[in-house]
């Protein structure tokens, strides 16, 4: 399957209403894809993580040329290499999820090529469905904390009424409004309340914390009955992460903001973490999201993919959650997102609890190409 063309696909679209995490106010959903298609006309799709400025010449400019007229099948050779010239190009950094959007568009096309799903060429499906959380409940433009509980908990109602026994709420709202720890431990209490003691919840955080109130935090999600408390702290700070792992009543999670497989063995063999979360669009692509969940497996400790893309990365996510031992859980986003909806000839969706996992070849989702026109910019 020699490739013959690499492109990228800038999707956005601007949200009626913008909402915040811990780090951030977010007014629009933008994804670039990248679409890689063989000399006999098969094409694969990926999914970079971030912003499309900069991702997009990249991928035009000196990926394309460097692929071109290699075997889509060598997906792990081509990931060597494509790391090896990025590294190379930029020094100090290299480009993660780049690397990611080209490594699932060559995983695409490696399972059609052999007709079998991605799962298949990972090892094997375990599963047939995956259990999901619903993740979500982002802020709201408000000012009142009473007002943000309320919609918190609005939200979290309907995702209970719609099938879903777990949860991941947004804390960590110094930032935005400067409330602090007390009150996000406060917002996680309300909702407990509200949904009762049979509904799983988790946290996340967004890196807000430092050690100290990281603690503060655990201690209080502890006693909620929290499952895991994600990206308490900046994902540089490796060391604080093992002592808070070691202290906290409740189990430490994170992974999204780390990539490659020499990373993610650091922060296992630290004990930083008793949940890893690499993303498949920006971990390095599936090559490393399962190398780092080998090593995490090794070590005794949990994957559950962070997921926050399109149906792409939706796909692809599912593939892996399908094969990793344990019980996983697929996060799946409930936010509004046309493009997420639509994207998908036929979109993924929960079934109660659970989502099945995609079993067509490769990825296992077809791309709808009226909805790649009406969100594609230049």
């Amino acid at each position: 399957m020699e490739i013959r063309r690499v492109e990228a696909v800038p999707l956005r679209r601007e949200l009626d209403e913008r909402f915040a995490n811990a780090q951030k106010w977010i007014s629009s959903r933008e994804y670039c894809l990248v679409r890689v298609e063989t000399a006999d006309g098969a094409v694969g799709w990926g999914e970079c993580w971030g912003p499309i400025a900069g991702t997009r010449e990249t991928i035009d400019d000196r990926v394309a040329p460097l692929l071109r007229g290699r075997d889509a099948q060598a997906v792990e050779s081509v990931h060597e290499d494509l790391v090896f010239d990025l590294r190379s190009a930029y020094h100090s950094t290299v480009p993660a999820g780049l690397v990611s959007g080209v490594d699932l568009a060559l995983w695409d096309l490696r399972g059609k090529a052999t007709g079998g799903s991605v799962a298949t060429l990972l090892g094997g499906a375990r599963r047939e469905s995956v259990p999901a959380y619903a993740t979500g409940h982002f802020w709201p433009p408000i000012e009142e904390f009473a007002d943000l509980e309320a919609a918190v908990v609005s939200e979290a109602e309907s995702h209970v009424d719609a099938g879903f026994d777990a949860l991941k709420l947004k804390i960590g709202t110094e930032r935005h409004f400067g409330w602090g720890p007390d009150a996000d431990v406060a917002l996680v209490r309300a909702v407990r309340e509200a949904v009762g003691d049979d509904v799983a919840l988790m946290a996340d955080a967004n890196h807000a914390y430092d050690l100290p109130a990281a603690r503060r935090v655990a201690d209080g999600l502890a006693e909620l009955d929290v499952r895991f408390f994600e990206e308490p702290l900046p994902p540089e700070r490796v060391g604080a992460y093992a002592r808070l792992n070691r202290e906290s009543g409740v189990p430490i999670a994170g992974g999204e903001c780390w990539a490659f497989a020499p990373e993610f063995r650091r922060v296992v063999n630290a004990g930083a973490i008793d949940v890893l979360q690499p993303d498949v669009t920006s971990a390095g692509g599936l090559t490393s999201a399962r190398r780092a969940a080998e090593f995490a497996d090794a070590a005794g400790v949990a994957t559950y993919p962070h997921v926050f893309g399109s149906a792409v990365a939706l796909a692809a996510s599912l593939q892996l959650l399908a094969t990793l031992p344990g019980s996983p859980r697929l996060e799946f986003d409930r936010t509004p997102n046309p493009i997420r909806e639509e994207l998908a000839v036929d979109p993924i969706r929960n079934e109660g609890t659970t989502v099945p996992v995609p079993d067509g070849p490769g990825l296992g989702v077809e791309i709808d190409p009226e909805t790649l026109e009406r969100f594609r910019v230049e």
